[in-house]
């Protein structure tokens, strides 16, 4: 996979497995509670990351009316070190969605247009837009604008509409107000999974 840009990570927050040491010399922590703090740390966050990209794709599908499969490897946990200490960030795709897989439908030349719904229960009418196959690719599409005159092409260059994309979805930054839930959601289940699993594998790491 290729290495993510700082503007794909959609929500964070921070959990304090390593910057506990330190912490814990000045306060003359033992080094086996240490320890075992710093196991329980890590697998609450394996646990976290295992949960994040199945978290994410309920929330979004809850607000958008998407297909679960077109989700699939769009959202993934990964590890990271900021000023604050290590943190959990959701690394999610920035490509843009065709509309057509948001419930597209179109009911030939004689309609408005073709209509989707991004947002459920939300449908829209793209006015002049239809469904057409080109190179093996089935979407939305309009005629192009010529730039000289502002007016369509009446034939030739087709635009494919897109919808927002996974990232948008999640981060809050697509102007379809699901997307501010979606996101609360998300981080709301993730950082009360990682509280929680955090105190279950301390317990059940034990005393040493």
């Amino acid at each position: 996979m290729a290495r993510a840009r700082s503007r794909n990570f959609s929500l964070r927050f921070t959990v304090n497995g390593k910057d506990a040491a330190n912490l814990a010399e000045l306060a003359g922590i033992p080094d086996r509670i240490l320890s075992r703090f710093n196991t329980a740390v890590d697998r609450s966050v394996a646990g976290v990351k295992r949960r994040a990209g199945p978290a994410a794709n309920r929330e979004i599908r809850a607000g958008y009316n998407v297909r679960a499969g077109l989700l699939r490897g769009k959202v993934e946990a990964r590890s990271g070190r900021g000023r604050n200490g290590d943190s959990i960030a959701l690394w999610a795709s920035t490509r843009r969605l065709p509309l057509i897989e948001f419930g597209g439908r179109w009911r030939g030349p004689r309609s408005p247009g073709a209509t989707a719904a991004i947002a459920r229960g939300r449908q829209r009418t793209y006015r002049g837009a239809f469904i057409a196959t080109v190179q093996g690719r089935t979407g939305i599409r309009v005629r192009k604008i010529n730039r000289a005159s502002g007016k369509r092409y009446g034939r030739g260059p087709l635009q494919m509409l897109r919808g927002p994309s996974v990232f948008e979805m999640l981060s809050g930054i697509d102007g379809n107000g699901p997307s501010v839930n979606v996101g609360r959601a998300v981080l709301a289940e993730l950082t009360d999974f990682y509280v929680a699993e955090l105190r279950r594998q301390y317990r059940i790491l034990g005393p040493r």
